[in-house]
């Protein structure tokens, strides 16, 4: 059955929600801590992280993400900035269960692939940003890569965990999910997860009927539109 993840995005020790990753933009929702213990409490099981600092190359919150591994969540997936082995190694040995990665993916297949081994397939996912063009975004999402289904054709080579499909036109804004994502879900192989846009019930039911495991919900989440349904 198909599960809400709630998500913390961390910047400067904030959680917050951006509007298409764009800084400055939405939600400052405060103590990353604080706000992971209190989705816990809810009876929210999984929790997806992006360390948007990292993510940029101007910092890290690995200290916060330290402290949500000891929460008590039977899941942690963890995005934002790992780009070498030693920092998914460190990552890995807070209990994370899953690493989410985006443009080395794209840009540097051989040193993901090396990573890969190091701390096992089984814990790696990748996220495949893409916008109305049906290009994967990378760096950023400053530039595009090659075509949506291209880059899910390439993860599958690897037999990784699974494939989170990050909407970026609608991401941030509750304006709605991409309907025609139902033509990349049956390419996926492994877990299959979407963000980007989620608004309401109507669309968890949607990506649950197309074959999505888990849906990954920040602003609507917030902003208490869709809060409280498939509690996981």
């Amino acid at each position: 059955m198909s599960n809400i993840i709630p998500s913390i995005d961390i910047s400067l020790g904030k959680a917050v929600k951006r509007i298409r990753g764009v800084k400055g933009t939405g939600l400052i929702l405060g103590n990353p801590i604080e706000l992971a213990s209190k989705l816990y409490n809810e009876g929210y099981t999984r929790i997806h992280v992006v360390d948007l600092d990292a993510a940029e190359g101007v910092g890290n919150n690995e200290m916060y993400i330290k402290e949500i591994s000891k929460i008590g969540f039977d899941w942690i997936q963890v995005g934002g900035g790992i780009r070498d082995i030693e920092k998914a190694k460190r990552l890995v040995s807070l209990d994370v269960n899953a690493l989410i990665f985006s443009t080395i993916v794209f840009t540097n297949f051989n040193l993901f692939h090396d990573i890969v081994r190091e701390i096992g397939s089984n814990r790696v996912m990748v996220s495949i940003d893409y916008d109305d063009t049906k290009r994967v975004l990378i760096r950023g999402w400053k530039e595009k890569s090659m075509e949506v289904i291209d880059g899910i054709k390439k993860v599958n080579e690897l037999e990784l965990l699974g494939i989170i499909l990050t909407y970026i036109s609608n991401e941030g804004t509750t304006n709605g999910i991409d309907y025609n994502v139902k033509d990349y879900a049956r390419l996926i192989r492994g877990l299959k997860e979407y963000a980007g846009g989620v608004s309401n019930d109507a669309d968890i039911t949607y990506l649950k009927n197309v074959g999505f495991d888990y849906i990954i919900v920040g602003m609507a989440f917030y902003l208490n539109k869709i809060r409280g349904i498939n509690v996981g």
